[in-house]
């Protein structure tokens, strides 16, 4: 399943320069979302408030580009050779809609679909991969990349080139998962096709993602996570995002336990980073954790338990790094009461 995976990945190559450079669409007179939105107000509507539509101007984003901005970020959030050149000259209305229609939908100055509707009024190139898992892995699946530094240090330097060490594993973990046969939009649309492209940062969609089942244990608290709504690992995508599980009484704040699910990287030869740990959650993997609660086990109050997707290496940024968005989700959050608690089977 992998390897046919990787066919596709190359076939689907003409489309991506995976990020090695910004896309030319072929089309500067048909590049603004707002050409579209006259005969496709629903579509545009809903990728407005998308992750792609935002993927140039949300705060997390903008943050990290702001610590090193090269150009190869650029290539995937506001990924055509005309937003580039504005990104350049320090920005632009095109450059802040990000991953926008043309992007996406237009090649060589025609309009990119699976198939045509007799009333479409578009010069249409059909093409039977459009849409599909390895269009996806355009600016989902890209390993890390080698980077040239600037000889004059005056600049972040230039990416030249990828190592052999994943830095986003998405598509790939896909294609290991259980649900390989299904197309990330078979989820990523839903039953409703829809341009929102709901995701990590959808409040229902995070939601489904993981089932959560409590027991003791002596004075443990034993909490299983169950990755039973994503095909790919919880969390996937960018390397800074992990999870956090947490228990905690109000009355005893200091005695709060928690466990960090995520990748941890090293150097690796090639100049990239290896991974030399990964506690994500793959798709249909159940994971059991303890949490010690010790002598406040039997507390008469509640104990408070709540799962954290983290988008940022810092949950809570420090002064001068603050954010104007979120820097987490809840997942799942619940009250325990200890006594009602069932006891774990014997293992």
């Amino acid at each position: 399943m992998v390897s046919s995976w990787l066919l596709s990945l190359v076939l689907a190559a003409d489309l991506f320069p995976r990020g090695l450079a910004p896309i030319d669409a072929g089309a500067p007179d048909k590049l603004r979302a707002a050409a579209c939105t006259g005969c496709h107000p629903t579509v545009h509507g809903e990728w407005a408030q998308s992750r792609h539509g935002l993927a140039w101007t949300n705060a997390i984003f903008q943050r990290e580009y702001r610590d090193r901005p090269l150009e190869w970020c650029v290539h995937c959030h506001a990924p055509l050779t005309e937003q580039l050149a504005e990104v350049r000259r320090g920005g632009g209305a095109l450059a802040d809609e990000g991953v926008n229609c043309a992007a996406c939908h237009i090649r060589a100055g025609r309009v990119l679909s699976r198939a045509k509707s007799p009333a479409s009024p578009h010069d249409t190139d059909v093409r039977a991969d459009f849409g599909g898992t390895a269009y996806c892995a355009g600016c989902h699946q890209f390993t890390f990349p080698t980077i040239e530094p600037d000889p004059d240090k005056k600049g972040p330097g230039r990416v030249t080139g990828y190592t052999a060490h994943p830095m986003q594993d998405t598509v790939a973990q896909h294609a290991r998962g259980p649900h390989a046969d299904k197309e990330c939009l078979s989820c990523h649309r839903g039953d409703a096709p829809s341009h929102r492209f709901p995701g990590g940062h959808d409040d229902e969609m995070i939601a489904r993602a993981v089932r959560m089942e409590t027991c003791r244990a002596g004075t443990n608290l034993v909490v299983t996570l169950a990755n039973a709504g994503a095909g790919h690992n919880v969390p996937t995508g960018d390397l800074h995002r992990h999870l956090v599980l947490r228990a905690w009484r109000a009355g005893a704040p200091e005695k709060l336990q928690e466990i960090t699910l995520g990748r941890r990287f090293a150097p690796a030869s090639d100049g990239g980073k290896r991974t030399v740990a990964d506690t994500t959650i793959r798709a249909g993997e159940t994971r059991r954790l303890e949490l010690p609660m010790g002598r406040f086990a039997a507390a008469p109050e509640p104990i408070s338990l709540e799962l954290r997707l983290v988008y940022t290496i810092d949950e809570f940024p420090f002064r001068g790094r603050e954010l104007t968005a979120p820097t987490f989700a809840t997942m799942l959050a619940r009250e325990l009461d200890w006594k009602t608690t069932p006891r774990c089977a014997r293992r």
